[in-house]
């Protein structure tokens, strides 16, 4: 279940960076005119689902769930209380802004239809909104830490209706992103070799 772990392993074990380049050729085609065109076929490896009807149940969730989370988070930074305008403390929540930027950019990248995935399409979906949903949590939390070391070392303890909610929005959304991505973790993937998809399939 869950991600492929040998996703793109190289000698070094960890990722490179021009692997998806290597996964394209150029071949000429005709087209409907029979002109001779130049396209890129993908040669690599095919990213399946083991049960596509639950996936594409998972995916349109993922995307709704997403924006909710996107939703909670803007308006957590937009919610005034009292250390609001200390830039130390609510640095961790804005530096949070990008990887919520590529958790969307993910989200609106996954296959809904539930057909096979290149290689490149699998990393900026699942694998983007699963690394960018640990960024976003790991932002608020980090949020929370610093959001307390601050009154500890101003020693006011002085709580207003929106400084409580403030910190229980934050643990929302860490609360939130992780379920996120054992959500995006329950769906189970499989390889399937270039030679299985029809050669018109794998022309762009």
């Amino acid at each position: 279940m869950g991600f492929l772990d040998n996703f793109f392993p190289s000698a070094s074990g960890k990722p490179e960076r021009n692997t998806f380049a290597r996964d394209f050729e150029i071949v000429e085609v005709k087209d409907s005119k029979g002109r001779i065109r130049k396209k890129a076929r993908y040669t690599g490896t095919w990213i399946v689902f083991r049960n596509p009807g639950a996936a594409r149940k998972v995916m349109p969730c993922s995307l709704v769930l997403s924006a909710l989370l996107a939703g909670l988070y803007i308006g957590t930074l937009l919610l005034k209380h009292l250390v609001s305008g200390q830039v130390i403390v609510m640095f961790p929540l804005l530096a949070g802004l990008m990887p919520l930027l590529y958790l969307l950019m993910g989200a609106t990248s996954l296959p809904f239809r539930g057909k096979p995935m290149r290689q490149d399409q699998y990393m900026h979906s699942f694998i983007r909104m699963s690394r960018s949903c640990t960024a976003v949590a790991a932002c608020a939390v980090l949020t929370l830490v610093v959001t307390v070391g601050y009154r500890i070392y101003t020693g006011n303890w002085q709580f207003f209706a929106e400084d409580i909610l403030f910190m229980i929005l934050c643990a929302v959304i860490a609360c939130f992103s992780i379920g996120l991505i054992l959500l995006l973790r329950s769906v189970d993937f499989a390889e399937m070799p270039n030679s299985h998809v029809p050669y018109e399939q794998s022309i762009f």
